[in-house]
């Protein structure tokens, strides 16, 4: 998942399109502490559900992040396909929890051919309508996004997408290790993944081998991993 105040995306398309393995993501809900040189300063729920959506097998995935006790309350929904993760829609709220402070409210539906939908913010809303030449998927969803390629040892794959704030640019993915992460529940065998969409600005992924799940990342001084209470 992205980390938005963490993490920001740029702009630029790759020249390759990766086959995706969206399939071996696992239903359920799963709750991750946000840190800040070792200071826990927020959580994020991450809930996925198996859905149909017009005869199509989806996975529908929400995620919402609070951070500084809801001075920071971000909550994203996606509608993905089960198979390829393309979005089918997707739509964002963000702001200050419980008043109207700073709220920005997306609605997306990616077509065949455009993206569409609207920016609702404090200044009026504003239509949105966007071309696509080929395959996209959605900038705002990170960890998933990476947890649905086939890695492998070694693997390098560039995943375009389109961020409603940032426009379209490229996941850079890459594969550079194995190590068994302790977790809740144990140990357990996991791809190390540096990933973002700044080649020379990586976080650095733990991704589950099987079932394959996002176990958290790093990024400088932040770290998001598995605990923490999300009620």
């Amino acid at each position: 998942m992205k980390t938005l105040v963490v993490l920001v995306a740029v702009g630029g398309i790759g020249q390759s399109v990766p086959t995706m393995e969206a399939a071996r993501l696992i239903a359920g809900s799963t709750c991750y502490e946000i840190t800040a040189g070792g200071t826990v300063i927020g959580t994020t729920k991450q809930t996925i559900t198996a859905a149909q959506d017009d005869g199509k097998s989806t996975w529908d995935i929400v995620v919402h992040q609070k951070v500084g006790n809801g001075a920071f309350d971000m909550r994203d929904h996606f509608v993905v396909d089960r198979e390829t993760l393309l979005p089918i829609r997707m739509d964002s709220q963000r702001g200050q929890a419980g008043t109207e402070k700073g709220w920005h409210r997306i609605s997306v539906t990616y077509d065949r051919d455009r993206i569409r939908g609207s920016r609702r913010t404090a200044a009026g809303t504003v239509p949105i309508d966007v071309p696509l030449t080929g395959p996209t998927w959605d900038g705002n969803l990170w960890g998933l996004t990476f947890a649905a390629l086939p890695l492998k040892e070694g693997g390098h794959y560039d995943v375009p997408f389109w961020q409603y704030d940032n426009g379209f640019g490229t996941f850079t993915v890459r594969v550079v290790g194995s190590e068994a992460v302790d977790t809740p529940i144990g140990k357990v065998a996991a791809w190390i993944v540096e990933a973002g969409p700044d080649p020379a600005k990586l976080a650095r992924y733990r991704i589950a081998k099987s079932p394959r799940q996002e176990l958290g990342y790093s990024a400088g001084v932040h770290v998001q991993r598995l605990g923490g209470s999300c009620n």
